[in-house]
């Protein structure tokens, strides 16, 4: 039996019209969310490459490891393009030294609270880890400890979509902004 060949098939318009569409829903919904942006434009060039595969996604409640990781339904979630403090991290406000580690991982359960957590796969990390942007209550809980100085971004994971959540939390004073501290990768390199 003779095998047909594959063909790369080009998009008719009406792909080519739904692709617009999530690419224009990107700038008006995602205008104050740079990952909501990126996400509808990631849905469209999926949608251009004839890729209909969902990503992958889980739902569930989550109990937080610390402020960028988190377990939901027993597999460990890395939130994605974002950097907490470690857990024994300490910061500055002045000549105070606070533990700016424990604050962000509370703040992130305080963030989620009960609510149910959904997150979309992006990646897998060196540990095993499921590399995952993450909602509750419709937030995003990535922006949200980057917006809140919880968490920076992590630029070379990904994490230049934050920035400007970064840029806002900085001129605010929030979270970790509040005073002085060493960036989490430096922090687990030092120590």
């Amino acid at each position: 039996m003779a095998r047909r060949k594959r063909t790369s098939r080009i998009p008719g318009p009406k792909v080519w019209l739904f692709a617009i569409a999530l690419v224009l829903a990107g700038f008006v919904y995602g205008s104050d969310d740079p990952q909501r942006r990126r996400t509808f434009f990631d849905m469209a060039e999926r949608l251009l490459q004839g890729d209909t595969v969902p990503a992958e996604t889980m739902a569930g409640g989550a109990r937080i490891i610390d402020g960028d990781t988190l377990d939901l339904n027993g597999s460990r979630i890395r939130l994605y393009g974002i950097d907490a403090p470690e857990s024994a991290q300490t910061c500055r406000r002045g000549a105070r030294e606070w533990a700016c580690g424990k604050e962000a991982t509370a703040a992130l359960a305080r963030m989620i609270g009960n609510q149910q957590l959904e997150c979309e796969k992006r990646d897998t990390d060196r540990y095993g880890r499921t590399v995952a942007t993450c909602e509750a209550g419709g937030t995003s809980v990535n922006t949200w400890m980057v917006r809140n100085g919880w968490a920076v971004a992590y630029r070379q994971y990904g994490g230049a979509i934050y920035g400007a959540n970064e840029d806002a939390a900085k001129r605010d004073k929030l979270g970790i902004w509040s005073g002085t501290f060493q960036m989490p990768w430096d922090w687990r390199k030092a120590h």
